[in-house]
């Protein structure tokens, strides 16, 4: 081997020197790798909590707003004022007329109490009073029975009925039960229970005509052309074609007095007058 090539060799075999690596450099350069990555973290954990907030009350608005729009608006008003006894139904004095819609100014469907103190106060106390009473089904019948077991006994579409009577003047009422009771008919005819009210039959007539007991037959006929005298039990004398729908006794709704002649069966009694006169409906005894 040569000299210049073991000259060489030495040279190269010698230690290369190696700058030491910038540790400063990299140590800085490494914090401010993380801070800046900290930094850019906190940012985006900053904007992903204020979008959640913006969402929750976003969200918080949408049904808030959602609700106020989807429940719906109650109208109210303002209650009834309560009626006041000064609203009850009264009777002026004079006659009182009545017909096949109700007694003076009370129809029929009125209430069972307001009717009674009505009348009270015009005539006083009843003379009779009927207190309610249940009527009853029976098989194989309509209506209610006064009666179990009775299918003549008096009857009528309602389950409780009661009466009461003023003189002449006889009012029924009836209902569901003894709570509803209302007015439902009325029968005009003598009265054997004293005269403790203070009306007379002169007092109760009928409205537009005034057609009352005692009344003959031609000022009935007159007043209502189109009734007819016909025949009745025990050869009463009863009115048929009546103007509207009355309370039958068993024998008629509207009745005159004598004997009826079969052998003229539409022809009134001589002097005949008016006994009997009724609307609406109440309680009718049944047949044989």
């Amino acid at each position: 081997m040569s000299d210049n090539l073991r000259d060489l060799l030495r040279d190269e075999a010698q230690p290369i020197e190696v700058p030491p690596p910038p540790f400063d450099a990299i140590l800085t350069g490494g914090r401010r790798r993380r801070t800046v990555r900290r930094a850019q973290v906190l940012v985006a954990v900053t904007a992903a909590v204020a979008a959640v907030v913006v969402g929750t009350v976003g969200v918080g608005r949408l049904f808030t707003d959602d609700a106020r729009r989807s429940t719906p608006q109650i109208a109210t008003r303002a209650p009834s004022p309560s009626p006041s006894a000064s609203a009850s139904p009264t009777l002026a004095a004079g006659t009182l007329e009545v017909s096949g819609t109700g007694v003076g100014t009370l129809p029929f469907g009125a209430d069972a109490g307001q009717v009674e103190g009505a009348l009270d106060a015009r005539f006083g106390a009843p003379d009779r009073v009927l207190v309610p009473t249940a009527y009853v089904r029976i098989p194989g019948q309509d209506g209610f029975y006064e009666t179990a077991g009775d299918p003549i006994s008096p009857s009528w579409q309602y389950r409780a009925a009661s009466l009461s009577c003023w003189g002449t003047l006889c009012l029924h009422f009836g209902g569901d039960d003894v709570d509803s009771l209302k007015l439902r008919g009325w029968v005009l005819a003598p009265s054997d229970a004293g005269t403790g009210t203070t009306g007379s039959a002169s007092d109760i007539r009928l409205a537009g005509t005034g057609i009352g007991l005692g009344d003959t037959w031609e000022q009935l006929h007159a007043a209502y052309p189109g009734t007819q005298v016909n025949g009745g039990e025990g050869a009463s004398v009863t009115v048929r074609r009546t103007p509207w729908a009355g309370v039958s006794d068993g024998v008629g709704a509207w009745r005159l007095s004598g004997a009826w002649d079969y052998q003229h069966p539409h022809r009134a009694p001589a002097d005949a007058v008016v006994t009997r006169l009724s609307g609406g409906e109440g309680p009718e005894p049944g047949c044989c």
